[in-house]
């Protein structure tokens, strides 16, 4: 019997965070933003779109799915016709269809969508359903133990960061570039014994697990590269290679295991569902995003405020990120009034200043 699931759920402002957790470890994070809406589609919703091209050289077709930032891709056979159910429909430019989305943007590539439906007019493109998990997201709540909302940070601060800790001793290094994801495992400060083969079996074993963990919390997809500790004995790798089916037995996502290699580089693909956290949380130079930021920086003066009752509370970030503040489409000004009331200030950073865009500055005065 597996180890019972728990949620751990925090409706913060402009964000909301999820995470399925397992024997108190993190093994899955959602977070949806305020922001999404009307600019980026999500994993299972349904829209009436419209055909804007068919583009026989990329074998899909562009659609109209009337989100500023997106539009979708539909694959097309090499008969130039879509797949609907059981059938080939022709399509033309200008249709309108329903579509739902089964793969969220990731890597620079647009959204996939598959065709459920046709005879539509597409005239006014729109979503018209949600998948029922991001549904019950909009009825969360803030979390009622602040603690939840400090282990929801560490899990997120965990699944951002390039290297891990493999329970037991050693590390993972995880790097998701634009064809796969290398991972490489070391025994780092791991204690050893006399036998460096049994040594290297059970670090690799450890890895394999945490890896399942780190991939499936990170969202990542596509070929994944795992690069184990050199192993000898041919049960050994036999073992290592049933240790990784096992700890993708629960994953939810699609997964094909491609074996050892002889340089003893384990490779297997897994669907890519959902966007990667890295890709949602961060820019691609690696630094968290202004509006990570900035929702952080609304976190830690809610936090402030309620721990300093009555008193005022100041803040200050870098420039990029008070911009950010100061366009965004999302009224957190009236939410953060109405948690802690209208006794907040935040300024930003002099420009002269050396100030780190992930720099956050809450004190009550």
């Amino acid at each position: 019997m597996s180890e019972p699931l728990e949620t751990w759920l925090d409706a913060a402002i402009g964000e909301t965070r999820e995470a399925l957790v397992r024997d108190g470890k993190p093994i899955a994070l959602r977070v949806t933003r305020a922001s999404d809406e009307g600019r980026r589609a999500r994993w299972g919703e349904l829209y009436c779109a419209r055909v804007r091209e068919l583009d026989k050289r990329r074998r899909g077709a562009f659609l109209d799915l009337g989100l500023r930032d997106q539009q979708g891709f539909l694959p097309l056979g090499d008969d130039g016709r879509a797949r609907m159910r059981k059938e080939r429909v022709n399509l033309r430019e200008g249709q309108g269809v329903i579509v739902s989305v089964t793969r969220e943007a990731a890597r620079g590539k647009n959204p996939v969508i598959e065709l459920t439906e046709i005879g539509h007019d597409g005239e006014d493109p729109h979503r018209i359903a949600q998948h029922e998990s991001d549904s019950e997201l909009l009825l969360a709540k803030p979390a009622p133990d602040p603690q939840i909302r400090t282990k929801l940070d560490a899990a997120i601060e965990d699944a951002l960061a390039r290297t891990t800790p493999v329970p037991g001793g050693g590390m993972l290094t995880i790097d998701a570039v634009t064809a796969l994801v290398a991972i490489d495992v070391d025994a780092g400060a791991r204690p050893g014994s006399g036998d460096p083969e049994r040594f290297a079996l059970d670090l690799n074993i450890a890895a394999a697990n945490e890896a399942a963990r780190q991939i499936r919390l990170r969202n990542l997809g596509g070929i994944i590269a795992i690069d184990f500790v050199s192993l000898k004995s041919k049960s050994h790798l036999k073992q290592l290679e049933d240790a990784v089916r096992a700890a993708f037995t629960n994953d939810p996502w699609s997964v094909q295991f491609g074996g050892l290699s002889k340089f003893g580089v384990y490779e297997l693909a897994r669907s890519q569902l959902r966007t990667p956290l890295q890709e949602q949380l961060r820019d691609p130079d690696g630094r968290p995003s202004a509006e990570t930021v900035a929702l952080m920086a609304l976190r830690a003066i809610e936090r402030e405020g309620r721990s300093q009752t009555g008193r005022q509370i100041a803040c200050t970030v870098a420039p990029e990120v008070k911009a950010w503040l100061d366009t965004a489409e999302l009224d957190w000004r009236a939410q953060l009034s109405n948690r802690i009331g209208m006794r907040w200030a935040i300024d930003s950073a002099p420009r002269e200043a050396f100030w780190p865009r992930d720099k956050i500055d809450a004190r009550a005065l």
